[in-house]
């Protein structure tokens, strides 16, 4: 690209090559293209600033004509990045084959919500459409060795269920058939080869529901702690989800709920969080709780009125205790609370 804006070097489409065989590459290593085209704005990006900050050095004159070299600049990143993404293409096309080129295809518009276009061809190619069950799976990309497609459909195809496959910005997407399965038992085979975090959606029968349904399986996927590897379906994770859909909310519960122990020393906010969790798992049961906890009865009653008093929660109000869970998971998923434990 420097030597195209120079003006220098070899002829325009020997200078392209590299762009070229750049879109070949990354489409033979699954890289989104996306994301491959959003490094080249970022290598436009670069130019400009080091261009920037170096001609501007020597006077107003020389940042001038670099002011209206702009547009040659980004002429030029354009370009290549054209070139890049037909090269892709092609590549994809070459590997992919037409008929599961056309399936990836027929998968994009069913996730952007155009299902009206490929409805024909979905319940041909995918199986789905006429009240056949299935949900949308999110498999993160992230980790030293992301699960491929075929590993994924190899998978579920060991449990009997049919599945489809499509790599999007940072995570593969499957639309996964169910018949009169339930999306815990998908999420369960799919947690057996979990390398990352998954999260499947609930159970879908109508094409126009796939867009939601993927949005649905993202949001299970984010409810799942961060770089730890699992599974989980939108059904297992609602409060989770909820609290997720809303952040502002989310965090106007936590404060609500535990604002004065969150301004205590980390040990002692710990401590008292951990036993009213244990507590209120033992059904109120500080007896059950003491044991859990490893500590005396009495132990435990002064921990929660000492909860009691700086919160003004009524704790042996059972009508609160969805509020205070929904709170400490809120805590814990944005690693503001160790993990719960496992306790006997």
């Amino acid at each position: 690209m420097l030597t195209t804006l120079s003006g220098t070097g070899p002829s325009r489409p020997d200078l392209l090559g590299p762009a070229r065989s750049t879109g070949v590459r990354r489409a033979q290593q699954h890289c989104p293209l996306d994301w491959v085209l959003h490094a080249w704005r970022l290598s436009g990006q670069v130019l400009w600033a080091d261009m920037a900050e170096h001609t501007g050095a020597h006077g107003p004159q020389h940042l001038r004509e670099l002011v209206g070299s702009a547009g040659e600049l980004w002429g030029v990143t354009e370009r290549f990045s054209i070139d890049m993404a037909l090269s892709y293409h092609a590549a994809e096309q070459e590997l992919l084959g037409g008929a599961e080129l056309r399936s990836t295809m027929i998968m994009d518009a069913l996730l952007d919500g155009r299902a009206a276009e490929v409805r024909g061809e979905a319940e041909h190619l995918l199986g789905l459409g006429r009240g056949k069950r299935f949900v949308v799976a999110v498999a993160e990309t992230s980790g030293e060795r992301p699960a491929s497609p075929r590993e994924l459909a190899d998978g579920l195809r060991r449990r009997g269920l049919d599945s489809t496959w499509r790599l999007r910005t940072g995570c593969q997407v499957g639309i996964i058939g169910v018949g009169e399965g339930q999306p815990a038992e998908v999420a369960g085979a799919l947690r057996e080869r979990a390398v990352a975090r998954i999260g499947v959606s609930q159970s879908l029968s109508a094409l126009m529901e796939v867009g939601a349904g993927y949005r649905m399986a993202m949001l299970a996927m984010t409810t799942l702690p961060a770089h730890r590897p699992g599974a989980v379906s939108l059904d297992e994770c609602l409060p989770d989800a909820l609290a997720l859909s809303s952040p502002e909310l989310a965090d106007r519960m936590v404060l609500v709920t535990f604002g004065p122990v969150l301004a205590l020393p980390t040990a002692e906010r710990e401590e008292l969080l951990h036993t009213v969790s244990v507590w209120i798992r033992s059904l109120g049961s500080t007896l059950r709780a003491a044991k859990s906890l490893y500590c005396h009865r009495n132990t435990v009653l002064n921990r929660l009125r000492r909860m009691e008093s700086l919160t003004h929660l009524d704790l042996s109000d059972v009508t609160v205790w969805p509020q205070i869970l929904l709170a400490l998971s809120i805590l814990r998923r944005e690693d503001r609370l160790p993990a719960e434990p496992d306790t006997p």
